[in-house]
C-alpha cells in the first residue's frame, strides 16, 4: 500500500485505522500512521513563513560587501568544480513599490539556493545556518513561487511600453483566473490563498465589464473585435457592449 494524504479530521483517523485492520487480516503490511502523509507538515511549514525566511536569507547574504563577495566566490567555485551551473548574480531584495519584486526575490533565492547552502555551512557563517529551509518549507516556497508566476506573466504582458494593452487587459485577467483555478487543483494546500487572489481579480473584472472603455478597446482591436466578448461575457453584457459600440459610432458620425 502507498502513502495517503489526509487532513486531521477524526473521520480520517478512523478510516486509516479501519484500513490497517483490513490489511492486517490479509497479511498486508500497513500502518495507520506510517502510511499517512499528514497535511499538518505543510501547514506547519506555511506557519513558519517560508517567504519571510527567504527574505531573511537575502538580508543576511547582502548585509555587507564581504558577504556578497563570498556568495559570488562560492558560485564561481561551484561552477568551476561542476557542482552546479549558476549565473554569477546576487540575491534580490523585494520592494513594495516595484511590480513582481516578491516573485523576483523568491525566484532568485530558489535559483541560488545551492550556493547559499554551501556558503552558510562555512564555519564563519555558522550563526546563520538557522536561515536555511527544511525540506517541507522548501517545497512550500517553490509552490508559492509557482503561484506568483501567473500574475507576474500577466503583469509583464500588460506592461508593454510601445503597444496599447487596454484591449487585452480583461482577457489577460480572465486567463489568470483560469490558471489559478487549475493551480487550486494541483496545489490544494494553497487553495485558500489562491482563492483570495481569484476573488479580487473577479471583483475587478466584473467592474471592468461595466465600463465602456474596456469594451470599446476590445471591439476596435482587429484581433478580438466583438467575438471575444460574445464568447466570454454573459448575453446581457455582450448586448450592452454592442449598444455602446453603436452609440460611439453614431456620436462620431
Amino acid at each position: 500500500m502507498g502513502q495517503w494524504t489526509l487532513d486531521n479530521a477524526g473521520t480520517c483517523n478512523t478510516s486509516m485505522e479501519k484500513i490497517e485492520r483490513c490489511c492486517s487480516a490479509n497479511c498486508i503490511p500497513f500502518d495507520a500512521n506510517g502510511n499517512r502523509n499528514r497535511l499538518e507538515r505543510y501547514e506547519a511549514a506555511l506557519l513558519a513563513d517560508p517567504v519571510g525566511k527567504a527574505r531573511s536569507i537575502v538580508s543576511a547574504c547582502r548585509s555587507s560587501g564581504q558577504r556578497r563577495a563570498d556568495l559570488r566566490e562560492t558560485i564561481i567555485n561551484g561552477n568551476e568544480s561542476k557542482c552546479w551551473e549558476l549565473r554569477e548574480v546576487q540575491l534580490l531584495r523585494d520592494v513594495e513599490t516595484r511590480w513582481s519584486s516578491l516573485f523576483g526575490m523568491v525566484g532568485r533565492v530558489i535559483e541560488l539556493y545551492p550556493a547559499v547552502q554551501v556558503l552558510l555551512h562555512k564555519p564563519k557563517y555558522a550563526s546563520l545556518i538557522s536561515h536555511l529551509f527544511t525540506k517541507t518549507e522548501w517545497q512550500v516556497l517553490n509552490d508559492i513561487h509557482h503561484v506568483l508566476e501567473e500574475p507576474h506573466g500577466t503583469q509583464e504582458l500588460l506592461s508593454a511600453e510601445k503597444t496599447p494593452t487596454l484591449s487585452i487587459a480583461l482577457p489577460a485577467f480572465e486567463l489568470l483566473v483560469d490558471s489559478w483555478l487549475n493551480l487550486q487543483k494541483t496545489i490544494p494546500e494553497l487553495s485558500h490563498f489562491i482563492g483570495v487572489g481569484i476573488a479580487k481579480i473577479q471583483e475587478y473584472v466584473i467592474k471592468c465589464r461595466q465600463s465602456r472603455i474596456f469594451a470599446l478597446a476590445m471591439i476596435i482591436n482587429p484581433s478580438s473585435k466583438l467575438d471575444w466578448i460574445q464568447r466570454h461575457w454573459t448575453e446581457q453584457e455582450a448586448k450592452d457592449a454592442r449598444e455602446w459600440m453603436l452609440e460611439a459610432v453614431c456620436i462620431v458620425y
